[in-house]
């Protein structure tokens, strides 16, 4: 058994591995034709993104040995404007959709280039092939229509800056949403009635060992993969701007409701818990498992049930998530949120497992604490909340 869980933890590593999404090309697009006299360079770049910042030294010395040429910056993870003239230059030049959301990106002339490297290798040559086909200013037979005469890219309060404030998500707050939803009563309770159901199927702590650990990789999976989902749904959607300013929101009102909870423990019949109605179907399928196989498949379910209470945290992470600059940094940071998520749920199965305690201590002290709980998980989502407004 020990060697099937071995084989699903190395085909989980191998599947986030393919899951890497790499951008970073050059395309021209015949569509745009530069007529004017000013060269016009449009970077779009993100506050804490490291090839944006790879770049920004790049543009700095171009504009300082071009100065007929016009830069234009435009920073977009924290200015949805920005971030909505980059998807007009996107359609103007019929940039494909697999390619439109990442930076650094740069229009220039009749073609973008995507990516650290492409931009540093080519963007002074195509400026300088720019330069080579403006006309003698005495030719009035030259158009001096703007190359993209639809795009106004004239926006009040756009940062220009080539050295922007960093504004990146902290770790230490990712880390303390993970802490709120690791110490949520529904996972342990969830994880204690499955741990019961396998003691009396089987009798065998051993096997009451291996479903605990099957069951909480199953949700360690889930989780991570409903977070990728999310945040691809954001993407594709183009609302990330608008997650920025609501993850906040979020932040507080979890707070809230979970101190409402230490003084009002199911006061007005709602708790930030699992639905009570939901209760019964959940220990049901708890009851019926007899294997660590069955253990993990019933955790891809019972996470369905798990997400009205444990979600709340995971959604403010995925909106601070949203705002980084490549799915390359995203996944590490979603792995580490879902380690510390599982940590209190594969320390009670080990010390059931080797006699620190046992089901029915845990249990109780699990409903002793139950307030406390929450009151922990409210405060820390209330200072998380603050802090998104701060930044």
């Amino acid at each position: 058994m020990n060697k099937k869980l071995t084989i699903v933890s190395k085909l989980f590593v191998l599947f986030s591995l393919l899951t890497l999404v790499v951008s970073g090309t050059s395309v021209f697009s015949p569509k745009v034709l530069y007529a004017d006299e000013k060269i016009q360079v449009n970077f779009f770049y993100g506050d804490g993104c490291p090839h944006c910042a790879k770049v920004e030294p790049v543009i700095d010395v171009l504009k300082t040995k071009f100065p007929q040429v016009v830069f234009n910056n435009y920073e977009i993870y924290h200015n949805q404007d920005n971030a909505l003239l980059m998807y007009k230059f996107y359609d103007e030049y019929t940039v494909p959709k697999e390619d439109q959301g990442g930076v650094p990106i740069v229009f220039i002339g009749n073609e973008y280039f995507m990516g650290d490297k492409p931009i540093i290798d080519n963007l002074e040559n195509k400026i300088i092939e720019n330069l080579s086909l403006i006309p003698n200013k005495t030719d009035t037979k030259v158009s001096t229509t703007p190359v993209v005469s639809s795009i106004d890219t004239t926006i009040p309060d756009t940062d220009q800056s080539n050295t922007p404030v960093k504004k990146s998500y902290s770790l230490w707050a990712i880390a303390g949403a993970a802490v709120v939803d690791s110490i949520n009563p529904c996972a342990i309770a969830v994880l204690l009635i499955l741990l019961t159901a396998l003691m009396i199927a089987s009798g065998d702590k051993k096997r009451a060992l291996y479903g605990g650990l099957a069951f909480t990789l199953s949700i360690y999976i889930t989780y991570f993969l409903f977070g990728l989902g999310l945040l691809k749904l954001i993407s594709v959607a183009h609302i990330a701007g608008v997650i920025a300013k609501i993850v906040g929101v979020i932040a507080l009102i979890i707070g809230l409701a979970n101190i409402k909870d230490f003084f009002f423990y199911g006061g007005g019949g709602f708790v930030m818990e699992i639905p009570r109605n939901w209760r019964p179907t959940l220990k049901k399928i708890l009851n019926g498992v007899t294997s660590p196989l069955g253990a993990f498949f019933a955790g891809f379910v019972i996470t369905l049930f798990e997400l009205p209470c444990t979600g709340g945290p995971y959604f403010f992470v995925i909106g601070l998530l949203s705002q980084a600059e490549s799915i390359t940094s995203i996944i590490p940071t979603l792995l580490f949120y879902n380690v510390v998520f599982v940590l209190p749920l594969i320390f009670i199965v080990f010390a059931v497992y080797f006699g620190v305690s046992s089901i029915q201590n845990a249990e109780a002290w699990k409903e002793k604490n139950i307030k406390v709980l929450h009151l922990v998980a409210g405060i820390i989502m209330l200072a998380l909340g603050v802090w998104v407004f701060f930044i």
